[in-house]
């Protein structure tokens, strides 16, 4: 499939919108994955640790690649390796415990690569990266149920109005199965806590076409039943860039959430190992959410839709409603 593409490109102030991307996978070392990248857009390597290289000066900034675990990239192990006796001052002892730990984790962590936000109309070039990724073996989530690896979408808002924050949670929680569905989302990855579905209550809030608070009401409704960064839309990014460390009262893990005009779309798995599997199927889902919420009297009629549905007693998966959100899909009532 071509490359899809939102139907706005430019934030209200008239400059493009950018979108940043994390791929989590395995099978490659550190080195070899950041010569791919370098290969591709440019810039230089540089090895900061063990576990966290950079490509610098790329067209359009930095990539971070590193093994996805804060224990091995901050070194928070080395005090209890020290008071059994391990001398990691010694270049060659220290050496030698980091290619153990990083043989250890690469079994069950994610390598990770973090690109800079790249414009929207120029992010179908990362396809030659999952490209070249999958001819050198790297390995998705479904090739071990130790993988629970996924694809992360950082879409830059066009707008930091709270109405417009609104309409895209809503469309999302709206879509919520079908992209469940149509994503075929891992077993592995829903036994996680990482991509957590939303509390029923406020989805029913949310989905409500008469709910329209303000930017603080907004802010205080989703801390009130999400204190998490573990949801498959995370908000709290674009929250703190809007209300600053307001944003992280009562959120466990605060201070791993960075401020950015962006959401945390973190749903899609990362199936970098199956030839027919494109970036492009998978941001594809993200648009559809970006096109029901610039229709808000659609929205409105397929809220009222759902609404009315016979709620399951124990959360799963609405493969019925899939089913409809499909038909919605196809129906522009706008």
């Amino acid at each position: 499939m071509s490359f899809p593409l939102p139907e706005k490109l430019d934030t209200v102030r008239g400059h493009p919108r950018r979108l940043g991307v994390e791929l989590e996978f395995a099978g490659l070392p550190l080195e070899d994955i950041s010569r791919i990248v370098a290969r591709l857009y440019g810039g230089k390597v540089h090895r900061k640790s063990r576990f966290v290289h950079t490509v610098s000066d790329t067209r359009w900034g930095d990539f971070q690649i590193e093994i996805d675990t804060a224990l091995l990239k901050d070194r928070t192990y080395a005090p209890y390796l020290e008071a059994v006796g391990v001398n990691l001052r010694e270049q060659v002892q220290r050496d030698r415990v980091e290619d153990l730990l990083a043989r250890i984790a690469a079994t069950v962590v994610p390598h990770e690569i973090v690109t800079p936000p790249i414009p929207m109309c120029e992010i179908h070039e990362l396809e030659a990266l999952r490209e070249r990724l999958q001819q050198a073996k790297a390995r998705g989530t479904r090739a071990s149920v130790f993988y629970a690896f996924g694809l992360h979408f950082n879409p830059e808002l066009p707008d930091l109005r709270s109405d417009v924050i609104l309409a895209h949670l809503r469309a999302f929680l709206l879509l919520w199965d079908w992209l469940h569905v149509r994503g075929e989302i891992d077993w592995t990855r829903r036994l996680t806590p990482y991509v957590n579905e939303f509390p029923n209550p406020y989805r029913r809030l949310v989905v409500d076409s008469e709910y329209a608070p303000d930017s603080a009401r907004l802010l205080a409704d989703y801390l009130l039943q999400n204190p998490t960064r573990n949801r498959a839309l995370d908000l709290l990014p674009v929250l703190r860039e809007l209300h600053g460390d307001a944003a992280l009262r009562g959120v466990v893990d605060a201070a791993l959430v960075k401020a950015r005009p962006a959401f945390h779309y973190r749903l899609p798995n990362c199936r970098i190992d199956e030839p027919a599997w494109t970036l492009a199927h998978e941001w594809q889902g993200w648009v559809s959410v970006e096109w029901l919420a610039a229709r808000p009297d659609h929205m409105r009629d397929m809220g009222v839709a759902w609404l009315q549905r016979t709620q399951p007693a124990i959360a799963s998966i609405d493969r019925l409603w899939a089913e409809e959100s499909e038909r919605w899909l196809q129906c522009d009532h706008a």
